[in-house]
């Protein structure tokens, strides 16, 4: 049995939802413009993890860090995640909507850090975490 719905698409005259198979699950459904449509379908997938995580000291007399990594396609944000733990669950957020391939940290506090990294592409599509950095270490105004 094929179903179809049609659907008023901004920018676009109008597009038809049609169930490719007879189970309705999310992938048994595909998206089209009609003729003279001016929008524009596309599927994505999740982007995937960044690589070429690392952490360096700025300086060994400061107190921050600088996080960098390679560019993934498609990719609109990234988040970089903090750990004062090498856990995989001792993660948590220290800076959304980062535009580029690095980060600068503030001034860490004493103790020992990892950081990981997530690509946006939009706000809807994440990316899993990055493997973690190797360690930062502050300790008494010195970065390692």
């Amino acid at each position: 049995m094929r179903r179809a719905l049609r659907l008023l698409v901004t920018g676009a005259l109008f597009a038809v939802l049609t169930q490719t198979s007879g189970v309705a699950t999310a992938s048994s459904w595909a998206i089209s413009l009609n003729a003279g449509a001016t929008g524009e379908t596309q599927a994505l997938g999740a982007p995937t993890a960044p690589t070429g995580v690392t952490a360096t000291c700025t300086s060994t007399l400061q107190t921050t860090v600088k996080v960098t990594w390679s560019a993934v396609t498609l990719a609109t944000t990234y988040t970089v995640f903090q750990s004062t733990t090498s856990a995989s669950t001792g993660f948590s957020s220290t800076a959304t909507g980062v535009v580029g391939t690095s980060w600068t940290s503030p001034s860490l506090a004493t103790g020992n850090y990892w950081f990981q990294v997530a690509a946006y592409i939009g706000s809807n599509w994440k990316s899993p975490n990055s493997a973690a950095t190797a360690q930062r270490t502050i300790i008494v105004l010195t970065c390692t």
